[in-house]
Protein backbone atom coordinates (compact mmCIF):
# COMPACT_ATOMS: atom_id res chain seq x y z
CA UNK A 1 0.00 0.00 0.00
CA UNK A 2 2.87 2.32 0.85
CA UNK A 3 4.65 1.61 -2.46
CA UNK A 4 1.46 2.36 -4.36
CA UNK A 5 1.13 5.68 -2.63
CA UNK A 6 4.79 6.50 -3.43
CA UNK A 7 4.34 5.57 -7.05
CA UNK A 8 0.88 7.21 -7.38
CA UNK A 9 1.04 10.32 -5.28
CA UNK A 10 -1.51 12.23 -7.35
CA UNK A 11 -4.05 9.47 -7.21
CA UNK A 12 -3.45 9.04 -3.48
CA UNK A 13 -4.00 12.73 -2.82
CA UNK A 14 -7.12 12.68 -4.95
CA UNK A 15 -8.45 9.68 -3.05
CA UNK A 16 -7.71 11.38 0.27
CA UNK A 17 -9.54 14.49 -0.88
CA UNK A 18 -12.53 12.42 -1.89
CA UNK A 19 -12.60 10.75 1.53
CA UNK A 20 -12.38 14.06 3.34
CA UNK A 21 -15.19 15.53 1.23
CA UNK A 22 -17.35 12.47 1.83
CA UNK A 23 -16.85 12.63 5.59
CA UNK A 24 -17.56 16.37 5.61
CA UNK A 25 -20.67 15.88 3.50
CA UNK A 26 -21.86 13.18 5.86
CA UNK A 27 -21.31 15.33 8.92
CA UNK A 28 -22.92 18.36 7.27
CA UNK A 29 -25.90 16.32 6.08
CA UNK A 30 -26.52 14.76 9.49
CA UNK A 31 -26.51 18.24 11.10
CA UNK A 32 -28.96 19.53 8.53
CA UNK A 33 -31.23 16.58 9.17
CA UNK A 34 -31.33 17.45 12.85
CA UNK A 35 -32.08 21.09 12.05
CA UNK A 36 -34.78 19.98 9.66
CA UNK A 37 -36.47 17.85 12.28
CA UNK A 38 -36.36 20.74 14.76
CA UNK A 39 -37.77 23.15 12.20
CA UNK A 40 -40.47 20.65 11.31
CA UNK A 41 -41.47 20.27 14.96
CA UNK A 42 -41.59 24.06 15.45
CA UNK A 43 -43.68 24.42 12.33
CA UNK A 44 -46.13 21.82 13.63
CA UNK A 45 -46.51 23.69 16.93
CA UNK A 46 -47.12 27.01 15.17
CA UNK A 47 -49.55 25.33 12.82
CA UNK A 48 -51.54 23.97 15.77
CA UNK A 49 -51.57 27.44 17.36
CA UNK A 50 -52.82 29.03 14.15
CA UNK A 51 -55.54 26.41 13.78
CA UNK A 52 -56.57 27.01 17.40
CA UNK A 53 -56.79 30.74 16.79
CA UNK A 54 -58.80 30.17 13.63
CA UNK A 55 -61.27 28.14 15.68
CA UNK A 56 -61.81 30.98 18.13
CA UNK A 57 -64.98 33.01 18.02
CA UNK A 58 -64.43 35.74 17.14
CA UNK A 59 -61.40 35.14 15.00
CA UNK A 60 -58.57 37.44 16.18
CA UNK A 61 -58.53 39.93 13.39
CA UNK A 62 -58.05 43.67 13.79
CA UNK A 63 -61.75 44.34 13.21
CA UNK A 64 -62.83 41.72 15.72
CA UNK A 65 -60.29 42.98 18.25
CA UNK A 66 -61.71 46.49 17.93
CA UNK A 67 -65.26 45.17 18.38
CA UNK A 68 -64.17 43.15 21.40
CA UNK A 69 -62.63 46.24 23.00
CA UNK A 70 -65.91 48.09 22.49
CA UNK A 71 -67.74 45.24 24.22
CA UNK A 72 -65.31 45.45 27.13
CA UNK A 73 -65.91 49.19 27.41
CA UNK A 74 -69.67 48.62 27.45
CA UNK A 75 -69.25 45.92 30.11
CA UNK A 76 -67.18 48.28 32.25
CA UNK A 77 -69.92 50.90 31.98
CA UNK A 78 -72.49 48.37 33.21
CA UNK A 79 -70.22 47.35 36.10
CA UNK A 80 -69.57 50.96 37.06
CA UNK A 81 -73.29 51.72 36.95
CA UNK A 82 -74.03 48.69 39.12
CA UNK A 83 -71.27 49.68 41.52
CA UNK A 84 -72.68 53.17 41.80
CA UNK A 85 -76.12 51.78 42.63
CA UNK A 86 -74.76 49.29 45.15
CA UNK A 87 -72.58 51.85 46.93
CA UNK A 88 -75.72 53.78 47.86
CA UNK A 89 -76.13 51.19 50.61
CA UNK A 90 -72.62 51.73 51.99
CA UNK A 91 -72.76 53.88 55.13
CA UNK A 92 -70.84 57.12 54.99
CA UNK A 93 -69.22 56.42 58.36
CA UNK A 94 -69.04 53.28 60.49
CA UNK A 95 -67.58 54.32 63.82
CA UNK A 96 -67.24 52.39 67.04
CA UNK A 97 -69.49 53.35 69.90
CA UNK A 98 -69.05 52.64 73.61
CA UNK A 99 -70.62 49.29 74.60
CA UNK A 100 -73.01 50.91 77.13
CA UNK A 101 -74.29 53.22 74.38
CA UNK A 102 -74.99 50.19 72.17
CA UNK A 103 -77.13 48.69 74.94
CA UNK A 104 -79.09 51.96 75.15
CA UNK A 105 -79.70 51.88 71.40
CA UNK A 106 -80.78 48.24 71.64
CA UNK A 107 -83.36 49.01 74.33
CA UNK A 108 -84.68 52.00 72.37
CA UNK A 109 -84.97 49.98 69.15
CA UNK A 110 -86.74 47.14 70.98
CA UNK A 111 -89.27 49.56 72.47
CA UNK A 112 -90.00 51.06 69.06
CA UNK A 113 -90.41 47.66 67.38
CA UNK A 114 -92.64 46.23 70.12
CA UNK A 115 -94.87 49.33 69.98
CA UNK A 116 -95.25 48.81 66.23
CA UNK A 117 -96.08 45.13 66.79
CA UNK A 118 -98.61 45.93 69.50
CA UNK A 119 -100.32 48.60 67.43
CA UNK A 120 -100.72 46.18 64.50
CA UNK A 121 -101.53 43.18 66.70
CA UNK A 122 -98.48 41.18 65.69
CA UNK A 123 -97.62 38.46 68.19
CA UNK A 124 -93.99 38.15 69.30
CA UNK A 125 -92.05 36.22 71.97
CA UNK A 126 -92.69 38.85 74.63
CA UNK A 127 -89.99 39.75 77.15
CA UNK A 128 -87.58 37.29 75.52
CA UNK A 129 -87.61 39.27 72.28
CA UNK A 130 -84.58 41.54 71.86
CA UNK A 131 -84.32 41.76 68.05
CA UNK A 132 -81.86 38.83 67.98
CA UNK A 133 -79.42 40.41 70.44
CA UNK A 134 -80.57 38.40 73.46
CA UNK A 135 -76.97 37.50 74.34
CA UNK A 136 -76.36 41.14 75.30
CA UNK A 137 -79.19 41.41 77.81
CA UNK A 138 -76.77 40.36 80.54
CA UNK A 139 -73.44 41.65 79.26
CA UNK A 140 -71.69 44.20 77.09
CA UNK A 141 -70.36 43.56 73.58
CA UNK A 142 -66.70 43.79 72.66
CA UNK A 143 -65.50 47.31 72.00
CA UNK A 144 -64.24 46.36 68.52
CA UNK A 145 -67.58 44.84 67.51
CA UNK A 146 -69.89 47.76 68.26
CA UNK A 147 -69.52 49.33 64.81
CA UNK A 148 -70.90 46.34 62.91
CA UNK A 149 -73.37 45.52 65.69
CA UNK A 150 -74.77 49.04 65.53
CA UNK A 151 -75.27 48.75 61.77
CA UNK A 152 -76.92 45.35 62.13
CA UNK A 153 -79.18 46.68 64.87
CA UNK A 154 -80.50 49.33 62.48
CA UNK A 155 -81.06 46.69 59.81
CA UNK A 156 -82.94 44.42 62.22
CA UNK A 157 -85.14 47.32 63.25
CA UNK A 158 -85.92 47.97 59.56
CA UNK A 159 -86.62 44.27 58.96
CA UNK A 160 -89.18 44.06 61.77
CA UNK A 161 -90.69 47.34 60.61
CA UNK A 162 -91.31 45.75 57.21
CA UNK A 163 -93.01 42.79 58.89
CA UNK A 164 -95.23 45.04 60.98
CA UNK A 165 -96.23 47.26 58.05
CA UNK A 166 -97.02 44.24 55.87
CA UNK A 167 -99.36 42.82 58.50
CA UNK A 168 -97.72 39.60 59.65
CA UNK A 169 -99.72 37.60 62.18
CA UNK A 170 -96.90 36.51 64.48
CA UNK A 171 -93.12 36.58 64.85
CA UNK A 172 -92.23 33.07 65.98
CA UNK A 173 -88.45 33.09 66.32
CA UNK A 174 -85.32 35.14 65.60
CA UNK A 175 -81.79 33.75 65.41
CA UNK A 176 -78.85 36.06 64.79
CA UNK A 177 -75.59 34.32 63.97
CA UNK A 178 -72.58 35.59 65.88
CA UNK A 179 -70.37 37.84 63.77
CA UNK A 180 -66.62 37.19 63.41
CA UNK A 181 -65.85 40.46 65.21
CA UNK A 182 -67.81 39.25 68.24
CA UNK A 183 -65.73 36.11 68.66
CA UNK A 184 -62.55 35.93 70.68
CA UNK A 185 -60.63 34.36 67.78
CA UNK A 186 -61.32 33.60 64.17
CA UNK A 187 -62.36 30.00 63.56
CA UNK A 188 -59.93 28.01 61.43
CA UNK A 189 -61.10 25.95 58.48
CA UNK A 190 -61.32 22.17 59.12
CA UNK A 191 -58.25 20.18 58.15
CA UNK A 192 -58.38 18.38 54.84
CA UNK A 193 -60.57 20.97 53.18
CA UNK A 194 -59.11 22.53 50.08
CA UNK A 195 -58.17 26.15 50.27
CA UNK A 196 -59.77 28.56 47.90
CA UNK A 197 -57.70 29.37 44.86
CA UNK A 198 -58.33 33.09 45.32
CA UNK A 199 -57.25 34.83 48.51
CA UNK A 200 -59.15 38.02 47.72
CA UNK A 201 -61.74 38.95 50.30
CA UNK A 202 -65.20 40.06 49.19
CA UNK A 203 -65.88 43.81 49.31
CA UNK A 204 -68.62 43.38 51.92
CA UNK A 205 -69.46 41.85 55.29
CA UNK A 206 -72.27 39.31 55.66
CA UNK A 207 -74.49 39.84 58.70
CA UNK A 208 -76.74 36.73 58.67
CA UNK A 209 -80.02 36.33 60.53
CA UNK A 210 -82.87 33.80 60.51
CA UNK A 211 -86.47 34.92 61.03
CA UNK A 212 -89.54 32.70 61.42
CA UNK A 213 -93.00 34.24 61.19
CA UNK A 214 -96.62 33.39 60.43
CA UNK A 215 -98.73 35.22 57.87
CA UNK A 216 -100.90 34.81 54.85
CA UNK A 217 -99.35 34.13 51.49
CA UNK A 218 -100.08 37.66 50.32
CA UNK A 219 -98.36 39.19 53.34
CA UNK A 220 -95.38 36.88 52.89
CA UNK A 221 -94.93 38.04 49.31
CA UNK A 222 -95.11 41.66 50.39
CA UNK A 223 -92.49 41.15 53.11
CA UNK A 224 -90.04 39.57 50.67
CA UNK A 225 -90.70 42.26 48.07
CA UNK A 226 -90.22 45.09 50.58
CA UNK A 227 -86.97 43.57 51.84
CA UNK A 228 -85.63 43.23 48.31
CA UNK A 229 -86.43 46.88 47.51
CA UNK A 230 -85.50 48.47 50.83
CA UNK A 231 -84.00 51.94 50.47
CA UNK A 232 -81.61 51.99 53.44
CA UNK A 233 -80.34 48.41 53.78
CA UNK A 234 -79.37 45.75 51.27
CA UNK A 235 -81.12 42.52 52.26
CA UNK A 236 -80.34 39.24 50.48
CA UNK A 237 -82.78 36.37 51.01
CA UNK A 238 -80.50 33.32 50.99
CA UNK A 239 -83.22 30.71 51.41
CA UNK A 240 -86.87 30.40 52.27
CA UNK A 241 -88.90 27.55 53.73
CA UNK A 242 -92.70 27.66 53.71
CA UNK A 243 -94.90 25.31 55.71
CA UNK A 244 -98.66 25.22 55.80
CA UNK A 245 -100.09 26.01 59.21
CA UNK A 246 -102.28 22.89 59.01
CA UNK A 247 -99.86 20.56 57.27
CA UNK A 248 -101.20 17.50 59.14
CA UNK A 249 -104.85 18.25 58.36
CA UNK A 250 -106.40 18.82 54.94
CA UNK A 251 -108.46 22.01 54.69
CA UNK A 252 -112.22 21.73 54.68
CA UNK A 253 -114.86 24.00 53.25
CA UNK A 254 -115.85 25.10 56.77
CA UNK A 255 -112.37 26.67 57.16
CA UNK A 256 -113.37 29.46 54.78
CA UNK A 257 -115.86 32.22 55.41
CA UNK A 258 -117.70 33.10 52.23
CA UNK A 259 -119.65 36.17 51.41
CA UNK A 260 -123.38 35.64 51.15
CA UNK A 261 -124.49 35.61 47.49
CA UNK A 262 -126.60 38.51 46.36
CA UNK A 263 -130.34 37.83 46.50
CA UNK A 264 -132.09 37.47 43.18
CA UNK A 265 -134.39 40.31 42.18
CA UNK A 266 -138.15 39.77 42.16
CA UNK A 267 -140.60 38.11 44.51
CA UNK A 268 -140.41 34.35 45.00
CA UNK A 269 -143.26 32.23 43.78
CA UNK A 270 -145.86 31.27 46.29
CA UNK A 271 -145.59 27.69 45.13
CA UNK A 272 -144.46 25.83 42.07
CA UNK A 273 -148.01 25.84 40.68
CA UNK A 274 -148.42 29.61 40.81
CA UNK A 275 -149.50 31.81 37.92
CA UNK A 276 -146.76 31.49 35.28
CA UNK A 277 -148.52 33.64 32.64
CA UNK A 278 -146.74 36.74 31.38
CA UNK A 279 -148.08 40.15 32.55
CA UNK A 280 -149.86 40.58 29.21
CA UNK A 281 -152.46 37.78 29.16
CA UNK A 282 -154.14 38.94 25.95
CA UNK A 283 -153.18 35.72 24.27
CA UNK A 284 -150.63 37.33 21.95
CA UNK A 285 -147.34 35.41 21.67
CA UNK A 286 -144.64 36.84 23.89
CA UNK A 287 -141.61 38.45 22.34
CA UNK A 288 -138.58 36.36 23.36
CA UNK A 289 -136.42 39.48 23.37
CA UNK A 290 -138.46 41.16 26.12
CA UNK A 291 -136.83 41.17 29.55
CA UNK A 292 -138.48 39.06 32.17
CA UNK A 293 -139.82 36.52 29.71
CA UNK A 294 -139.54 33.13 31.41
CA UNK A 295 -138.80 31.47 28.08
CA UNK A 296 -135.97 33.84 27.07
CA UNK A 297 -132.48 32.59 28.04
CA UNK A 298 -130.42 34.72 30.42
CA UNK A 299 -126.91 34.79 31.91
CA UNK A 300 -126.47 33.73 35.54
CA UNK A 301 -126.07 36.41 38.14
CA UNK A 302 -122.36 37.40 38.29
CA UNK A 303 -122.54 37.69 42.07
CA UNK A 304 -123.86 34.16 42.42
CA UNK A 305 -121.30 32.84 39.93
CA UNK A 306 -118.44 34.52 41.82
CA UNK A 307 -119.67 33.13 45.12
CA UNK A 308 -119.74 29.63 43.68
CA UNK A 309 -116.16 30.08 42.42
CA UNK A 310 -114.93 31.22 45.83
CA UNK A 311 -116.68 28.28 47.46
CA UNK A 312 -114.96 25.76 45.18
CA UNK A 313 -111.57 27.45 45.65
CA UNK A 314 -112.06 27.56 49.39
CA UNK A 315 -112.68 23.85 49.57
CA UNK A 316 -109.26 23.31 47.98
CA UNK A 317 -107.15 25.96 49.71
CA UNK A 318 -108.82 26.73 52.99
CA UNK A 319 -108.10 29.92 54.93
CA UNK A 320 -105.06 28.72 56.88
CA UNK A 321 -101.84 30.71 57.07
CA UNK A 322 -98.24 29.69 56.44
CA UNK A 323 -95.16 29.49 58.64
CA UNK A 324 -92.16 31.02 56.89
CA UNK A 325 -88.46 30.65 57.67
CA UNK A 326 -86.28 33.29 56.02
CA UNK A 327 -82.50 33.17 56.00
CA UNK A 328 -81.46 36.75 55.31
CA UNK A 329 -78.06 38.35 54.92
CA UNK A 330 -77.67 42.02 55.73
CA UNK A 331 -74.88 43.14 53.39
CA UNK A 332 -72.51 45.74 54.82
CA UNK A 333 -70.26 47.12 52.10
CA UNK A 334 -66.71 47.80 53.21
CA UNK A 335 -65.17 51.23 53.27
CA UNK A 336 -62.57 52.18 50.67
CA UNK A 337 -59.69 51.47 53.02
CA UNK A 338 -60.99 47.95 53.72
CA UNK A 339 -60.82 46.66 50.14
CA UNK A 340 -59.25 47.49 46.83
CA UNK A 341 -62.61 47.64 45.05
CA UNK A 342 -65.42 49.26 47.04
Amino acid sequence: MGDWIKNNKFEALLLLGVIIVAVGAFLFGSGKDRLYEEAKGTYGQHRQSVMGLEGKKPYPTHENATEFELQIDAYEEVVDDLQEKMLVYRPEALTKIPPPQFIEKLNAARSEVTRAFDSRRVEYPGDKFYLGFENYTGGLPKDGATAQLGYQLGAMKALFGVMADAGASALLNVHRAQLPVEKDKVEEAPKGRRKKSSTKEPPYHRLPVEVTFRSTETVMRKIISDLASHEDYYFVVRSIRIQNEKRDQAPAKDDVKFEAPAEEAGEPFADEFGDALPPDDSGEPADPALPGDPVAPGDPDPAVEAAEGRRILGQVLGAEQVNVLLEVDVVLFKAKDEGKRP
